[in-house]
């Protein structure tokens, strides 16, 4: 097949890959090489909602990490290739957003085999400790289909610490006036629907907390809080989202990130790469083809693992599912799917504490959000 009759975006990977320093390659020479005008080819970029910039900036961050994920990779070359003018240039820069050396990020991946690394994530997943009391009550009466506001209130009144979290979350500004009691936070602030997802979030925290680095579960949680504001902002933004199921997309929001803590508890045989990955892979697209190479599972597959041993709905495990063959490319997503990996980009550079959004605001151009900035400071200011 030739360049010409593959998606734009594979093309210019193609271009990418057979480049002997892909780092020096313009969006000029790829247009180009390609036999395409420059307006042409921005325009046809755009309509795979990505640009030349993304797809370069995400091709080298990919091969910088896969390319230490095999035994047999030459530092110096690979510094070279990336367009680093010496070796210790490229590991200053390396330990500054990964927080090790390449050498020492190598040699973590050759710890233990692909086989034993994912057998040891189900082994932890089917061992953990059951969900506190009340998540389960609220999650039996969701599937009797009996959640009401009197059923869901005397369930959470019976739990002084889940009680406390409701009122604690419901007063916050992003989520209206302070509440007076339990039934007022449900009814008039929060959600039943979302109680339910607060309830399993706090669940999963309290059973694995002392399984986690403290950041890493303290900065995720937060990030699930406001995961259903950041749906608000962005249905209110867009015009396509409203094309999403508000319940599901919610829960989605919420849980589909839940597998970075299993994937980081201290028993998995590879915690300290995800660890280390975490804190220097920005684009959770790569992280998931990374981890999912070197544990056996992507952060999505891991999530729904969790869930379905707890018995959460079968429709989000399916959906989750589906989100990790697009992100793998197996299958082709639809636009509302782009939007969702794009959310749950956001959510997860929150919880890896991540400064640098400038990729995330331009696929949010090419997505149609045009106020994400504001959007951003009003996430934050929650």
């Amino acid at each position: 097949m030739s360049e010409q009759s593959l998606p734009l975006t594979e093309a210019v990977i193609s271009r990418l890959t057979q480049s002997e320093f892909p780092s020096t390659l313009t969006i000029e020479q790829c247009a180009a090489d390609i036999a395409m005008s420059m307006t042409s080819f921005r325009r046809k970029l755009s309509n795979e909602e990505t640009s030349f910039k993304l797809i370069q900036s995400k091709f080298l961050n990919e091969l910088c990490v896969q390319a230490l994920l095999t035994n047999k990779v030459n530092i110096e070359q690979l510094a070279i290739k990336l367009g680093y003018s010496e070796r210790a240039t490229f590991e200053r820069a390396f330990r500054q957003k990964f927080g090790i050396t390449p050498a020492q990020f190598s040699k973590l991946a050759m710890v233990g085999e692909h086989k034993d690394s994912y057998q040891q994530i189900v082994s932890i997943a089917q061992n953990m400790p059951p969900m506190p009391d009340s998540c389960r009550q609220l999650i039996k009466l969701k599937e009797q289909d009996s959640l009401d506001l009197s059923k869901v209130v005397t369930v959470i009144e019976k739990d002084p610490v889940f009680s406390g979290r409701v009122i604690g979350l419901a007063s916050r500004a992003v989520y209206g006036k302070t509440p007076r009691d339990v039934k007022e936070a449900v009814g008039r602030n929060l959600g039943i629907n979302n109680v339910l997802n607060l309830a399993i979030v706090y669940g999963v925290k309290d059973i694995l907390q002392s399984h986690i680095d403290k950041l890493v579960i303290e900065q995720y949680i937060q990030a699930f809080l406001i995961a259903p504001k950041l749906f608000q902002l962005i249905r209110k933004s867009v015009k396509m989202a409203k094309n999403l199921d508000i319940s599901l997309t919610e829960q989605l929001l919420s849980f589909a990130l839940l597998g970075v803590f299993l994937l980081s508890h201290k028993q998995a045989h590879k915690h300290e790469l995800m660890l280390y990955a975490l804190q220097g892979v920005t684009n959770l697209s790569s992280l998931n083809g990374h981890i999912r190479q070197t544990m056996g599972a992507s952060i999505f597959s891991a999530s729904a693992l969790m869930l379905s041993l707890w018995h959460i709905d079968a429709e989000l495990i399916k959906q989750l599912n589906h989100l990790d063959k697009v992100s793998q490319k197996k299958t082709k997503g639809k636009k509302e799917d782009e939007l969702l990996l794009f959310m749950l980009s956001y959510l997860y550079c929150l919880g890896a504490g991540h400064k640098d959004f400038s990729e995330l605001t331009q696929k949010a151009e090419l997505l149609g959000i045009e106020n994400f900035e504001d959007i951003q400071a009003a996430l934050t200011t929650s």
